[in-house]
């Protein structure tokens, strides 16, 4: 029947908007409300507004709204403020109050980077009063995320050490010829001293340092050119040295994002090898659940692990006794701490797949189808030669780890070897050497025999399943390729709330299926195992 309501002289049509709507909390709305309530909220200062009005959503809401929209795909700011106005659970949660703006939102994930982190921890604790996480082997897996600086923004560390060279012979030139002209006796030795004082000295000569007029027909006198050049060197020379400063042990940064670094990508969309602007993102995976994670600007995972498992242990209340990784993070840096920390080590050495071939095993001139000799300390080749040991070489690498090799030599018989072809290929060396590594040779001993066992293979299995599929669901599913953030504060924090959005997914699928409380490991079957 339709409500009709008198006009006037006329009936008008009067639709009653005021209607209820069936409302259903899915599954992964429920996992997000089990993971965010009742938490610690203390750590988000949320400071008094000078107009004394209260804050549009307290922290809890705040982080509801944020981590739904990223479920939802939608991360900037703008996005999550339309999707408040329209989506019926954001609305149930906001009931009467007002949206929050899209510089609230941006704003609160700026401040509250530390608070973000630690929350995150919260949700792992919340995960494992679920039962839902196993708490033995820790799975760790990185990734490279394009950062939002420009792709055209990038400072070479080998460049910028050149040219600041050549600014310090400029700069001399430049101090000496003042000298010689004006009799002065600047310094020429430190180009910081010396710059100033010649602009010092350029202004206590009274005459005017900028030309009133420019343009053809209009010249600088001595004065001016040597004060345009002075100005232009100083500022040359600092920017050279905030770039090298800034570098930090990396050849490479962005000019509008500093901390990042210029990364070969996968995803080269131009085919050309292009180095894009990017950071290095670490995820640690128990049961699916992502329970630590680290961002580096390090084009490589071999420092990665120690940092991102001393960040993890020290804000949960339990340790893991066995941990996974790809040959990415093959170190004896890493052996030596995971030792240290009585860590199992699953990590695939690097050429491990290449040693399955039959021309890897075929190889005569390789040091590791050589037979080594203990007592004599020496390794004896295919042909029955000894290869004695020379010397020591020590070295350290760009982390400051200090590395220990052993240098072999065969003194006799290569020259006419009747293998010397297959054995040292196309060398110009009079004589067969191989450099060892002892230690971690041994290292890697002991992996091959965890990682080839029934439960070193379930072990890696697992770990392809668990700590790949965070980025497949991340950079595939949501496709979250490039961050909303600068700095490296800023990147971890927008990391973080993908990382939250990764487990609430993960849990509501497990609601679904009633699997709650049972952490999951996908087990091999026997014929396979």
């Amino acid at each position: 029947m339709l409500n009709l309501t008198s006009f006037s002289q006329h009936q008008q049509l009067f639709l009653d908007l005021n209607i209820s709507i069936p409302f259903e909390v899915t599954d992964h709305e429920a996992a997000l409300l089990i993971l965010l309530q009742n938490l610690d909220y203390s750590d988000f200062h949320l400071p008094k507004k000078k107009s004394g009005r209260p804050h549009a959503a307290d922290p809890y809401t705040m982080m509801l709204i944020i981590i739904y929209a990223r479920i939802q795909g939608r991360f900037s700011s703008r996005e999550v403020e339309r999707l408040c106005k329209r989506d019926i659970f954001l609305l149930q949660i906001l009931k009467d109050r007002k949206v929050p703006d899209h510089t609230t939102f941006d704003r609160f994930i700026r401040r509250h980077e530390k608070a973000i982190d630690g929350l995150f921890f919260q949700v792992a604790k919340r995960l494992d009063s679920l039962g839902e996480l196993e708490k033995d082997v820790i799975y760790q897996d990185g990734t490279k995320m394009e950062s939002k600086a420009g792709r055209y923004s990038f400072v070479w560390k080998k460049a910028t050490t050149k040219n600041l060279a050549k600014l310090h012979r400029h700069i001399e030139t430049l101090i000496a010829e003042a000298n010689r002209l004006y009799c002065w006796n600047l310094e020429v030795d430190d180009c910081h001293i010396g710059l100033n004082s010649l602009i010092e000295s350029l202004k206590g000569t009274g005459l005017a340092l900028t030309p009133e007029k420019t343009g053809r027909g209009h010249h600088l006198s001595d004065v001016q050119k040597f004060y345009r050049d002075a100005l232009k060197y100083k500022e040359k020379l600092e920017n050279y040295e905030d770039y090298l400063g800034s570098m930090d042990g990396r050849n490479s940064m962005s000019k509008t994002d500093p901390d990042a670094t210029f990364m070969r990508m996968k995803d080269d969309y131009m085919r050309n090898g292009q180095l894009k602007p990017a950071y290095n993102l670490q995820v640690l995976v128990d049961s699916g659940y992502i329970v630590g994670s680290y961002a580096s600007a390090d084009r490589t995972d071999y420092a990665t692990m120690v940092p991102a498992l001393d960040h993890m242990h020290k804000s949960l209340p339990w340790k893991y006794s066995k941990y996974c990784a790809d040959s990415g993070y093959d170190s004896q840096q890493n052996y030596e701490y995971l030792e240290n920390h009585q860590i199992a080590a699953y990590i695939k050495p690097q050429g491990y797949e290449q040693s399955k071939k039959r021309t890897y095993r075929n190889d005569i001139g390789r040091k590791e189808n050589m037979t080594y000799n203990a007592e004599q300390d020496c390794f004896i080749c295919s042909r029955g030669k000894k290869l004695e040991h020379q010397y020591i070489r020590k070295r350290k690498n760009q982390y400051g780890y200090e590395t220990t090799s052993h240098i072999y030599r065969c003194k006799r018989g290569c020259k006419t070897c009747p293998s010397r072809s297959a054995c040292m290929k196309r060398s110009k060396a009079s004589y067969k050497q191989v450099q060892v590594n002892h230690k971690l040779r041994e290292y890697h001993r002991q992996v091959l025999k965890l990682i080839t066992s029934d439960e070193g293979v379930e072990i890696r299995v697992n770990r392809s399943i668990q700590a790949e599929g965070a980025f497949a669901q991340i950079k595939a599913n949501w496709s979250f390729r490039r961050f909303l953030h600068s700095g490296m504060g800023g990147i971890h924090t927008d990391w973080l709330l993908m990382c939250l959005a990764m487990n609430a997914v993960r849990l509501g699928n497990r609601l679904a299926r009633d699997e709650v409380g049972s952490p999951f490991r996908y087990i091999l079957p026997e014929e396979v195992a």
